[in-house]
């Protein structure tokens, strides 16, 4: 794994403490979550978001119809999205809500001052 290349908001990451924290990542189907951050694709390049970037996490239920010949079938799928200065920074998207719900479970355990859910 040494040739596998993270990059961070700030560029290109070289540490081997990130690096080992990757690879013992817990995996959530897209994404990863480490003791040091959250580790997703995002286009060709691994993604490194560390904890102390991210101010909020929460998850968006998005739904869409789809008609058939015979029936209206709803489909849905969840984001998990990272706030950073305000913003929506980066989403990982996913059709399981069970793992999307432990996900942010374990990244409320591991970065308490993360704020999680819903923000006034």
């Amino acid at each position: 794994m040494a040739d596998k290349k993270i990059y961070s908001p700030e560029g290109k990451v070289e540490s081997p403490e990130v690096m080992k924290d990757y690879e013992n990542a817990k995996i959530f189907d897209k994404f990863k979550v480490g003791s040091l951050g959250v580790y997703y694709r995002d286009t060709l390049k691994l993604k490194f978001l560390p904890y102390d970037f991210i101010e909020r996490a929460f998850i968006r239920i998005h739904e869409a119809n789809a008609r058939t010949c015979c029936a209206c079938n709803k489909y849905r799928y969840y984001t998990l999205e990272f706030v950073h200065d305000g913003k929506e920074y980066a989403n990982v998207i996913s059709e399981n809500e069970t793992l999307m719900d432990d996900a942010l479970a374990l990244i409320q355990k591991l970065a308490p001052q993360v704020a999680i859910g819903f923000v006034k």
